[in-house]
């Protein structure tokens, strides 16, 4: 009987080891696909770049590398383990070293293959009815499901790296030992090391600074994101050696108590032995319920508050600038659009406004001074404040939680009119959301009324109006706010285009955008929708 009837009859004999090797392997291909069919969805990736989610995105990318890397060596450190009394009787029987590779390399070759055939088969079909099911549930319908070249080229190069690196591994050791030890391996217990306390503690450590670093990096995430993978991956890293090192830290606490350690010498050393064999599929259950409950929680729960943002964001339900020639649209039409007999104008308030352009000396961007009548200031947020001529209040349209501590205007405020500089002497600072997030208002001078007058005869700027407007149910303007968009964008197109200092770093459809409660809880609840059925799936 040739070498080649032997390793078939075998193979036959012992079809299950390769029946479970096979499936573990389909079940990681399948699992990556359909992880990789959300991940580059191209409404998913447009959405990562708009709403800057990449870097808070890579945590359950990595969970799912850490889970392929470890469930694909768990399994083939199983199969390997069983096979290896066989390679041992091969080598007894003449087989070489060349030939075990060979044999090694083509069986693994062969179940990579059909691994990749039917794990991306069996994620097609679970991947589309899994995609609908979590879509509905999270409410999303604006995300279509499709199939792209990513998502094929990096199941297959990711599966195959891991899955040849443990090859790899497995055969280097097979060669190494010798045909005593291969044919014994079955009735030989695994050599346990680095049984040390010290490492764990290094691991236990790293592990919350790490968990602490991650921590940071999402609350800051404007700077900092690219350290999200640092930190989940250190974080992950020091799990494993803290769980590995979890029984040795054990152990030499009982040691100090001698009675008890040597009464359980054996049930210590029997678990000791144990959890390390264990400490792969431990590590695998705790990243993914460290992923899938605490990560999955923090993006819920943004999910959920997506309506309060929206709120707390736009004072009112929608708003837009108007200029000398955009926007300019006359009552009845602007009526005509979002007075609706089912959901009426409750309140409308124009708030006038003097934008002057200052050009920064150090820069080509311009700063920019919006300046409002403190009689319309009252108007806007119902006090009765008063100002005296070259008196100003400082108006900060944010949140005080947010904004900036301090003032640029604490020393006053010199402007250059046609009738030489004019100084102002800061009166009050003011933080506190009433208006919209418009483009450039982000803060206001508020002088007095003959003031206001003075600065747009004697200052070169522009004149524009603040339409503010409350309707009865603002979540029922989704349709009033797309038609009122279109038509002002319209207006837009069909008027002179502005060619100033005004359109130098913006684009006519920024300063003239509408800001509406809708339309950002809609965006929000997209943008949070997406994150967490990404990190859910």
């Amino acid at each position: 009987m040739s070498f080649n009837q032997i390793v078939w009859k075998m193979a036959k004999v012992h079809y299950k080891k390769y029946i479970f090797y096979f499936l573990c392997n389909s079940f990681a291909v399948m699992f990556f696909f359909m992880f990789s069919t959300v991940y580059f969805n191209e409404r998913v990736v447009q959405v990562k770049k708009v709403e800057s989610i990449q870097y808070v995105l890579t945590v359950p990318g990595v969970a799912l590398v850490v889970f392929t890397v470890f469930f694909i060596s768990y399994a083939h450190n199983v199969f390997i383990k069983r096979r290896r009394s066989e390679l041992g009787l091969f080598m007894t029987l003449g087989m070489s070293n060349r030939d075990i590779s060979k044999l090694l390399l083509l069986e693994n070759g062969v179940i990579a293959l059909f691994s990749i055939i039917s794990g991306i088969l069996t994620g097609t079909i679970f991947a589309r009815l899994f995609y609908l099911l979590l879509m509905n549930s999270v409410g999303l319908h604006g995300v279509p499901f499709h199939f792209n070249s990513k998502m094929f080229v990096y199941s297959i190069i990711t599966f195959l790296i891991v899955f040849f690196i443990a090859v790899g591994k497995s055969l280097f050791h097979t060669l190494k030992h010798n045909v005593i030890h291969s044919l014994k391996s079955d009735k030989v217990a695994e050599t346990i090391k680095m049984k040390s306390p010290l490492i764990g503690g290094i691991g236990l450590a790293i592990m919350i600074g790490s968990v602490l670093g991650l921590y940071y990096t999402y609350s800051n995430s404007i700077a900092g994101g690219e350290y999200l993978f640092l930190w989940a991956m250190s974080t992950f890293i020091g799990l494993y050696i803290s769980l590995y090192q979890f029984t040795s830290f054990f152990i030499e606490l009982a040691k100090k108590y001698k009675p008890f350690y040597y009464r359980r010498l054996l049930f210590l050393t029997n678990l000791d032995y144990k959890f390390k064999q264990l400490t792969s599929i431990l590590m695998l259950v705790t990243v993914m319920i460290m992923v899938t409950i605490l990560y999955s929680t923090i993006i819920l729960s943004t999910y959920i508050l997506t309506e309060k943002q929206a709120i707390d964001g736009n004072p009112f339900d929608i708003a837009f600038i108007q200029a000398e020639n955009k926007n300019n649209l006359a009552l009845e039409e602007l009526y005509s659009i979002v007075d609706q007999k089912e959901n009426p104008v409750q309140k409308h308030l124009v708030i006038p406004i003097y934008s002057y352009y200052q050009k920064q000396t150090y820069s080509d961007w311009s700063y920019v001074y919006n300046f409002m009548s403190v009689d319309h200031f009252n108007q806007l947020t119902s006090n009765q404040l008063k100002l005296q001529d070259h008196e100003f209040l400082y108006y900060i349209n944010d949140d005080p939680e947010n904004a900036a501590s301090g003032s640029n205007y604490d020393q006053g405020l010199t402007l250059p009119t046609r009738n030489g500089e004019v100084t102002y002497t800061l009166k009050k600072t003011i933080v506190k959301k009433n208006i919209n997030n418009l483009y450039n208002l982000y803060d206001c001078i508020i002088v007095s009324n003959s003031e206001f007058k003075l600065l747009k005869d004697h200052l070169d700027g522009f004149e524009s109006n603040i339409h503010l407007i409350n309707v009865a149910n603002w979540k029922n303007t989704t349709n009033t706010v797309e038609k009122l968009d279109r038509m002002l964008k319209s207006y837009i197109k069909n008027t002179p285009p502005i060619v100033d200092v005004r359109t130098e770093n913006a684009t006519e459809e920024d300063l003239f955008r509408i800001a509406s409660k809708v339309e950002d809880y809609n965006d929000n609840k997209n943008s949070n929708g997406i994150l967490f059925f990404v990190t859910t799936f």
